[in-house]
Order: structure tokens, then sequence, then C-alpha cells
């Protein structure tokens, strides 16, 4: 059990690219045993389900686990342009301030898309990363196209001094994702903490966990880097 909390951010590669499965992942796996939560601040495309009532639905949890967002948009865009279309302001300030609340629990903060999607028109998801110095994972795909992307967002946040404490392929299985995983980790600069494909069929919440359990993670180097991110950094 751990001494002390620790937020860390999961910054993915672009849009829909897994963070979402890899924060189910998570929290099915160490929600409990560890006591995190959830927590997407900024959500766009309200149309349907959100990623916050999607995790807690996959993985069954309590509402204790999950942080509500601060700012949702029904728009399926950008931030900053579902914000402008729906006559509602984005303030990157205060976001940052309850973000800093939030630095020492044990906290699962996803963002919203890539690290370049702007939260206004002058504020890059980014500079948000950057202020709010959390320790970072980054999602990248398991298939073609996943070593420029992953590279491109491991060079930009390191070329900032951003903490990342390593990557984590997500996506169907293929031929190509153990070659991406090393020339990644052999030329990213960035540990690779694991590749889990998705499963075969939609599992139910108690058949997922299972599923967590047994292939996600199964190093321990998630966990182990989130909880003691100083030994990697």
């Amino acid at each position: 059990m751990i001494r002390m909390g620790q937020a860390f951010y999961v910054a993915g590669t672009g849009t829909d690219i897994g963070k979402t499965f890899f924060s189910c992942l998570f929290m099915a796996k160490y929600a409990e045993s560890y006591g995190f939560r959830y927590w997407k601040p900024i959500q766009t495309g309200l149309s349907g389900m959100s990623d916050t009532e999607l995790v807690q639905k996959t993985v069954d949890l309590s509402d204790s686990h999950f942080l509500k967002p601060v700012y949702e948009f029904l728009t399926p865009a950008s931030p900053h342009y579902a914000s402008k279309q729906e006559g509602k302001i984005l303030d990157p300030k205060f976001l940052l301030s309850l973000i800093t609340k939030e630095r020492k629990t044990n906290t699962l903060i996803e963002g919203a898309g890539g690290v370049f999607v702007p939260w206004t028109e002058d504020y890059l998801a980014i500079k948000g990363i950057q202020e709010s110095n959390l320790p970072v994972v980054v999602i990248g795909s398991t298939e073609l196209g996943t070593i420029n992307h992953t590279l491109l967002t491991l060079d930009v946040l390191t070329a900032r001094f951003i903490p990342v404490l390593g990557f984590y392929l997500v996506g169907p299985k293929n031929e190509l994702q153990s070659d991406n995983a090393e020339i990644i980790q052999k030329l990213g600069g960035a540990p690779c903490l694991g590749v889990t494909n998705f499963p075969e069929q939609k599992l139910p919440p108690t058949g997922f966990i299972t599923f967590a359990n047994e292939h996600f993670d199964t190093h321990r180097n998630v966990i182990d880097t989130v909880l003691n991110p100083d030994d990697e950094l």
C-alpha cells in the first residue's frame, strides 16, 4: 500500500487512440487496492455516453472512484471549438488550480485528444500538462503509424522537460506490435510500460476485471512507476 498519493496524466498520441481503454484497464486492476480515482477534466462530444460514464460502466466501481469533469461540451470537437460553439468559457488557470489540489491524491487524469489539442485559441493542452507538473504516461496504438505518432509525442513532451513515466500501447493484436514497442523504446527515450490488446468480445464488468488482471500491466511497470515516479525520472 502506498505512503502518499500521486496523480498522473494520461496523454494520447491522438484522438480515439485508446486512452479511455487504458484508463478502464488501470481502474479495473488498481482502483480498489490502491484507492485510485478517474478524472477527465475536459469532456467533449457528449451526445453519447461520456468517457467517465464509460469507465464506470465498464469496471462497475462506486461514485467515490470518480471525479466529475470540470468542462463538458456536446460538440464532438477540440475544446477551443466546442466551447466557442456553445458559448462557454474554458479557463485554463481555473482548471490548473483544481488539478493542483489533486496532485497528491491517487488520481488518473485523462487528457482530451492529443497533446497539441487547443484548450482555448491561445492555450494548448501541452502547456497545461507542463504547468500541472504531473508525470505522464503516453498511450499509443499497436498499429501501423504508431512509431511516428508516439515518437513525436514523446519528443515534444521531453523537449519541454515534462516528466514522462513511459509509454503503453493498446489496440488490435497484430504482427507489428512487438517491433513497434521495441523501436519506440529504443528511439524515444522512454520505457515501454506494456502492451495490451483489445478483448475479442465485449465483456461484462466481472469479465473485464478478470481480463485486466490477466492482460494489463503484467509486470507491474505502470503501477510501480506511478507510485514511485522519482525512481524513474
